[in-house]
């Protein structure tokens, strides 16, 4: 793994329409970037210990790509590109796409060659744990995913120990999380494993992450039933008037 003051090179896949709170996580990378501690007014010391990167938007094909909430991305890499090629990223973040979405080779085996190249951490968001589990980088590891979908991807990807307890999973260079914003506390947890530092911490502070801890605070069994709960609810008072805005 690259070490401190090196800059980092960061690819984050986006081969389709990916949640834009899956995305979120890359923000912690770039925060800790000189020029974004420099523009917060640090001290000095805390700017000395910064990483700097540089991070490539990555596509299949496409110039840009859409994200739920109505907002499109440039993505001015795509996967046959040179420079993010295995063996000159440092990092490739996998954020979610819609839980049925299928791709073809070429990304999946983008995916595949990251993760065997000595060097390159692979980071899954969400939904983005299928990408890894379709291409096969999961076979016979623990991974995370967001637990609603837990009990379909046992079936789909058996050969997965996929965890419902743990908002992420550390598999050797292989990261993976939870639902949506689990991404960010993952990503937390990656910085604090890889990049120890005043910095580092000064930097989740400020997002206000990174202290959810590992583990989920209720069993799937209560979140179930949570679930199953609300769905009672909205069936009951589905019909019912909604409340005056200010």
């Amino acid at each position: 793994m690259a070490t401190q003051q090196k800059r980092l090179t960061i690819g984050v896949l986006i081969p389709d329409e990916v949640q834009l709170l899956d995305l979120s996580p890359i923000d912690l990378f770039a925060m800790l970037d000189p020029s974004y501690i420099s523009a917060c007014n640090l001290p000095a010391p805390i700017l000395a210990l910064a990483i700097p990167s540089t991070i490539h938007y990555i596509s299949l094909s496409a110039p840009e790509v859409a994200l739920t909430a109505s907002l499109v991305i440039k993505t001015p890499k795509t996967i046959t590109d040179k420079d993010v090629q295995p063996g000159m990223l440092d990092v490739l973040l996998v954020p979610g796409p819609a839980p049925d979405a299928q791709f073809g080779e070429e990304v999946l085996g983008f995916v595949r060659r990251h993760a065997r190249s000595e060097g390159c951490d692979v980071l899954s968001v969400c939904t983005g744990c299928r990408v890894l589990a379709a291409a096969g980088v999961l076979e016979g590891k623990r991974a995370s995913a967001p637990r609603g979908l837990v009990g379909r991807l046992r079936k789909e990807f058996a050969g997965v120990v996929w965890d419902d307890e743990r908002r992420w999973v550390r598999e050797g260079r292989i990261w993976s999380s939870g639902g949506i914003t689990n991404g960010q506390e993952m990503v937390a947890a990656y910085l604090r494993y890889n990049f120890p530092s005043p910095t580092t911490e000064c930097v989740l502070a400020m997002a206000d992450v990174g202290e959810k801890g590992e583990f989920y605070p209720n069993g799937n069994v209560k979140e179930t039933g949570w679930w199953l709960m609300q769905i009672i609810k909205a069936t009951v008072f589905g019909g019912g008037k909604r409340k005056k805005l200010l």
